[in-house]
């Protein structure tokens, strides 16, 4: 069963590598259609492949595949991590632990330790060039969003004429405010708040998709246990019309991204996604966690380094994906002017932290705090003593994602 195949692989491992590039084209395929849509089941099913085609590679060792082992194996908790990392509401905390793929994703992460490849997790040693060029990008960026930026006066609204008034109210819903707080603003730690919504905003492919596959026959099932439910009925006959007033919306897609702070802001003033698609109300409850002024500036320093970082030489995954999106083949969600804000920020981001595991303390409130104080206190010395400190943990072994 496992003999050799032609082209010197196990007729196995031959069949694993058939059954990933399979998931692989159907998660590119769901993302692209879906406006970035993420299939648990399926994210999952792919990690679970690639772990077991390392394992099969490891027992049928042949020279320079150690490499293409360590790329898949990477990949493969890049894929688990990015799920866990996804906002989502705070009912659904759990969801991905609570599948029964993540199960078998972990035992196929224990295959792998236990057949030796825990040394393939250790980050690659990184040339000088790239420390430096990383230790410049952290230290100009951790520089660029740490200053005090929230001390800034409101617009004072009774400066202004009614009729000024109501047109900058009209406009400018988000920015101005008829008796705005006052300085200084945001969430400080420890005063997190749960936010609830009984609608949410979804790209419209989404949105169809998520009234087409779950809402309606979900409704129907409940009908069916319940045939005289007219409440049921209204429901059905109410969800039907928006599922074909949102099929028969058209819409130009914008051909470069909003430079706004993602999520609300891009919402509330612009209607579409970062990637252009637009955004329309579906009536799902959700509750979420606000976060605080400190993870607001954590995830902006994250972005801007893996931006600035896009194309420089120091990672091959991330260069590869930005060269991409900077061509035709990456479709309406490339852009050959403005890659580099096309680029996924979280997932770079992990690609990097495998490459350089100085980079979790962007993520970790106590390591970012303490590093934002050294480079205060370096001053010009600060890129250099970042430089040491990157090189000397460049041998630590990279972080499971909660596995």
């Amino acid at each position: 069963m496992n003999g050799e195949a032609p082209g010197g692989l196990t007729s196995r491992l031959q069949g694993l590598l058939g059954q990933e590039a399979r998931l692989e084209g159907e998660l590119r395929r769901v993302e692209e259609s879906l406006s970035g849509l993420r299939d648990i089941d399926l994210v999952l099913s792919l990690a679970a492949v690639k772990l077991s085609v390392c394992v099969e590679m490891l027992g049928h060792p042949r020279e320079g595949m150690s490499g293409l082992v360590r790329e898949k194996a990477h990949a493969a908790l890049r894929l688990v991590e990015g799920l866990q990392a996804e906002s989502i509401s705070e009912d659904q905390r759990g969801i991905v632990q609570s599948d029964p793929r993540y199960a078998e994703v972990r035992e196929r992460l224990q295959e792998f330790l236990l057949a030796g490849g825990s040394g393939l997790l250790d980050a690659e040693p990184a040339s000088a060039r790239a420390r430096r060029i990383l230790s410049r990008t952290i230290v100009s960026a951790v520089r660029k969003f740490t200053g005090v930026d929230d001390r800034y006066a409101p617009l004072d609204l009774d400066d202004y004429p009614p009729l000024v008034r109501k047109v900058l109210l009209y406009l400018f819903p988000v920015f101005v405010r008829e008796n705005p707080e006052q300085p200084p603003y945001g969430i400080e730690e420890g005063q997190e708040l749960t936010y609830s919504s009984p609608r949410m905003k979804l790209p419209l492919s989404q949105a169809v998709f998520y009234l087409e596959q779950e809402v309606i026959p979900e409704l129907e099932r409940r009908l069916a246990e319940s045939p005289g439910d007219s409440g049921l009925q209204e429901e059905i006959r109410g969800t039907r019309e928006r599922l074909e007033e949102y099929r028969k919306l058209r819409f130009f897609p914008r051909s470069t991204p909003v430079l706004l702070e993602k999520g609300y802001y891009t919402e509330g003033l612009t209607g579409y996604t970062v990637d252009g698609e637009m955004l329309v109300p579906i009536p799902l409850p959700v509750s979420f966690r606000s976060g605080t002024n400190l993870d607001r500036v954590m995830e902006q320093v994250r972005m801007d380094v893996v931006r600035r970082i896009a194309g420089r030489g120091v990672s091959r995954e991330v260069d590869r994906e930005y060269r991409r999106l900077r061509s035709l083949e990456s479709g309406m969600r490339g852009s050959s002017r403005t890659a580099s804000m096309k680029l996924d920020a979280a997932w770079g981001y992990r690609v990097l932290r495998q490459d350089f595991p100085f980079l979790a303390r962007l993520a970790d409130k106590g390591g970012f705090v303490r590093l934002v104080e050294e480079i205060r206190s370096a001053g010009g010395s600060a890129e250099r003593r970042v430089e040491k400190l990157i090189q000397t943990e460049q041998g630590d072994r990279s972080t499971l994602p909660g596995m």
